[in-house]
């Protein structure tokens, strides 16, 4: 119903029965009460099943085909998080939410805001992003004196995903290691340490005023700044390369990273036309630039995510008065928002290119007064209530 309901702009269970003038509370009342009946760790366990299935079915399909196929769909478990912002001016209200309700830092917004920050665990599948798990970044509260950070929160969702691979092995599908894409944010070497026992090459971005040891031909062991090096070794040898060719120019090189006390895979370049350097590294020793730089890039399939839910699905519209209501409300429009994307994807392919450059907002504007949909809609809800 929900999913119908976006495909015609009606992104809200209230806008949904407006269109079709139903009054009645009563709809209202009994999700109402299905909410309170449920608990955020219920929710995680309903719907990280139901979003494994969806991964499993997945990758159970590639594992019939040839090997080949995980490379050309770029497979890469993305993580993130995102700040869903809010205002609780009730103080019963902000009791429902007071172990995760604070203030966070937006990237997006540029400064600090009121809200709940989430924690996303996903898989980018052939350029469609599957949401697996989520979870709270919790505050500071009576009882819990400190505040958790959002890279002990990736570790408890890396190690679900842990979980995820020995149950597909009992099930007869074998997932090959796959790389793992974060941010800056994640740096961290506990979460790399995860990833390593959850079969993932951990990719993120160092900080570039942390040491890094290098060895040099004669034996010796040169120790400098990520900073540092860029200067005094990436930007001459950029300089002598422009002067004989116009292919763009990058630098792979292992190196060991002191903060985490091992043996890396480094790789630095620009991007198109970028006055900065870009450094990122992964734990795979053997990892080509090219494979590196692709799977490192396929995170941003989870800012479009988020993108989509909160400017095309407008999960916002939707209020929650409780927790478990919010969280309820975050893994719904997740799964609406999963099926959005293979919308888009099938009709791009049966379109010959005429719809590459559009998404699930122009579908919605196509298809916003199609009677058949409404219909289809309607007759759904007359069957509910």
């Amino acid at each position: 119903m929900f999913f119908l309901g976006q495909i015609v702009g009606l992104p809200t269970l209230h806008s949904i029965l407006s269109k079709f003038e139903i009054k009645s509370n009563n709809n209202q009342i009994c999700y109402k009460k299905l909410c309170k009946r449920l608990t955020v760790n219920s929710l995680q366990t309903i719907f990280g099943e139901i979003f494994e299935q969806q991964v499993l079915t997945q990758l159970s399909e590639m594992c019939k085909k040839d090997s080949s196929c995980w490379s050309r769909s770029l497979v890469t478990a993305v993580l993130d998080d995102s700040i869903f912002k809010t205002w609780l001016g009730n103080e019963k209200i902000l009791e429902n939410f007071a172990n995760c309700f604070g203030r966070f830092f937006s990237g997006q917004c540029g400064r600090v805001v009121y809200g709940l920050k989430i924690v996303t665990f996903g898989l980018n599948i052939d350029g469609v992003f599957y949401p697996m798990y989520f979870d709270f970044v919790k505050k500071a509260t009576e009882t819990i004196k400190e505040v958790e950070k959002s890279t002990q929160v990736a570790q408890k969702l890396v190690k679900k995903w842990k979980k995820f691979i020995e149950k597909a092995t009992k099930k007869g599908v074998s997932i090959p290691k796959i790389n793992f894409s974060c941010d800056s944010g994640y740096n961290d070497v506990d979460l790399s340490n995860e990833c390593a026992d959850a079969k993932l090459d951990y990719i993120s971005v160092p900080n570039k005023a942390h040491f890094i040891e290098i060895e040099q031909a004669n034996g010796s062991v040169k120790r400098l700044k990520i900073r540092e090096w860029i200067d005094k070794i990436f930007l001459i040898a950029e300089q002598e390369h422009q002067k004989n060719s116009s292919e763009p120019f990058f630098i792979r090189f292992r190196a060991k990273y002191s903060s985490q006390n091992r043996i890396v895979t480094f790789l630095a370049f620009r991007l198109k036309d970028s006055k900065k350097v870009s450094v990122i590294y992964s734990t795979n020793k053997n990892i080509h630039a090219k494979t590196l730089r692709r799977h490192w890039f396929q995170r941003t399939s989870i800012e479009q995510f988020f993108k989509l839910l909160k400017h095309t699905l407008l999960i916002q519209e939707s209020k929650s008065h409780a927790l478990s209501d919010f969280f309820l409300k975050i893994c719904r429009f997740a799964y609406v928002a999963l099926h959005a994307q293979k919308l888009v994807r099938k009709i791009r392919k049966h379109t010959n290119g005429l719809f590459d450059k559009k998404g699930f907002i122009s579908v919605q504007r196509i298809l916003n007064s199609d009677k058949e949909i409404l219909d289809l809609l309607q007759s759904f809800l007359a069957a509910k209530y």
